[in-house]
């Protein structure tokens, strides 16, 4: 598996343009231009042979009244005000992985990373956030759906805000089958045939965030239990995963 993108992915797992600096006093307005920063991530795998791996990498990108860039995650926003967001999004999906990844792969054909392209829905009440998501698969590799329901609520603590969220994921069988099954010839003694069906993730996450005069200081907390379609996968060898980054992110 790809460490650099797995991470770019878990790590840019949220919009900037929705992470406003609300203290006047510090930004009054949503920052716009060149961001950079660093941040550190902490991530169980779930696939059998891969470790858990805790990696520090450097993120920059673009944030625009319209046009949002950061690492190889693109979005357009069509509508934005105080209660509703519509944008259109281009993200790579990293969950491919090489033959030669883990010894208990070899004999399986790689499965690529593809780019997926769909559309965000959100709607802002008080310290509410409702969010819908669909992406489906633009290069073909594994033909599949991705969509996903999103629950979250903000909490402030002076210059602290603290953000449960929940949500809900559908993978559709080609995408969790391409990812997670094992085709006829790829079978072994060790590693049974297998077809995975359509499959239900659920997930809840916590994070704390804090403006600071140049940017804001995010830690992300969050556990996935993934469906039976993926963990009954000979492929893996855990129902949920943990996970946790520290991050930067600052304005020139």
């Amino acid at each position: 598996m790809k460490t650099l993108p797995l991470l770019l992915l878990l790590i840019t797992n949220f919009t900037l343009a929705d992470d406003k600096l609300p203290e006047e006093n510090l930004r009054p307005s949503a920052p716009q231009g060149l961001v950079y920063g660093a941040g550190i991530s902490y991530q169980q795998q779930i696939y059998k042979g891969f470790d858990q791996r805790t990696i520090a990498i450097p993120l920059f990108g673009y944030v625009g009244e319209k046009f949002n860039i950061f690492g190889p995650f693109v979005s357009y926003s069509l509508l934005r005000n105080d209660n509703w967001n519509v944008d259109l999004n281009l993200s790579p999906r990293f969950n491919g992985y090489d033959e030669e990844d883990s010894g208990f792969f070899i004999g399986m054909q790689d499965r690529k990373d593809s780019l997926d392209a769909g559309f965000t829905l959100k709607y802002n009440s008080n310290t509410w956030t409702y969010q819908f998501k669909a992406l489906t698969d633009v290069l073909s590799k594994s033909k599949g759906t991705d969509v996903e329901f999103n629950l979250a609520k903000k909490f402030k603590a002076k210059y602290l805000t603290i953000e449960p969220a929940i949500s809900i994921n559908h993978l559709n069988k080609n995408l969790a089958d391409y990812y997670y099954g094992v085709k006829q010839g790829e079978a072994t003694l060790a590693r049974s045939f297998y077809e995975a069906s359509s499959t239900i993730n659920r997930s809840f996450k916590l994070s704390f965030s804090h403006p600071i005069p140049i940017g804001l200081i995010r830690l992300d907390l969050n556990n996935t239990w993934f469906g039976s379609g993926i963990y009954n996968s000979p492929l893996v060898d855990k129902e949920q995963a943990f996970g946790a980054r520290l991050f930067f992110i600052g304005f020139f």
